[in-house]
């Protein structure tokens, strides 16, 4: 299947599919309301963007996402998601591989930690493409509102990153992603 790749406006028509897609792929948790999403998506100064992924036979069909947010050395990859019905085709892998090869080869990304299968099937998924685990960082995901709940989460990154770089990339996503710091204390 050929895949078109186009950045995505608060005002393209495709915004209802990711919509759909952001809000049934994470839970509540792990994702921020989806009018904040267009704030921030609408705002020129921001340094959050969405990648989406089509269908080449039908353009207006969503495949996948990807969100990001470009801190200069590093940009983070907040949410990456693929419709249902196309999971398991290896439309993830061409959809990843063209982001890293294309938009950033320096990401940190947040995961669940190796606790339970999918999240242990995740880890390997972005292994495979290259990506390294940070096992003994300490990362916790500050809430998205006060209505939610901040989660321990661990770290992965693709590209030259060390420990200062990873430190620094951290102090981004607190202070521009989340705009706050966790309760329970990042060591």
């Amino acid at each position: 299947m050929e895949i078109i790749y186009r950045l995505i406006a608060h005002t393209d028509p495709a915004i209802n599919q990711i919509e759909q897609l952001y809000t049934s792929a994470f839970p509540a948790d792990e994702r921020r309301d989806f009018c904040d999403f267009l704030s921030l998506l609408a705002d020129e100064e921001s340094v959050f963007a969405v990648m989406g992924a089509f269908d080449a036979g039908d353009e207006s069909r969503l495949l996948a996402f990807i969100t990001f947010w470009d801190f200069g050395t590093i940009m983070y990859l907040e949410h990456f998601a693929v419709i249902p019905q196309m999971r398991g085709h290896g439309i993830g892998t061409t959809v990843f591989t063209h982001f890293l090869g294309n938009i950033a080869s320096t990401i940190v990304l947040e995961v669940e930690p190796p606790e339970t299968q999918v999240a242990i099937k995740r880890i390997k998924f972005y292994e495979a493409l290259g990506l390294k685990l940070w096992p003994q960082f300490h990362y916790v995901q500050p809430p998205y509102s006060p209505d939610k709940n901040e989660l321990e989460l661990k770290l992965m990154t693709h590209g030259n990153v060390t420990l200062p770089m990873l430190e620094n990339a951290v102090e981004e996503i607190y202070d521009n992603v989340y705009g706050r710091r966790p309760a329970r204390s990042a060591e």
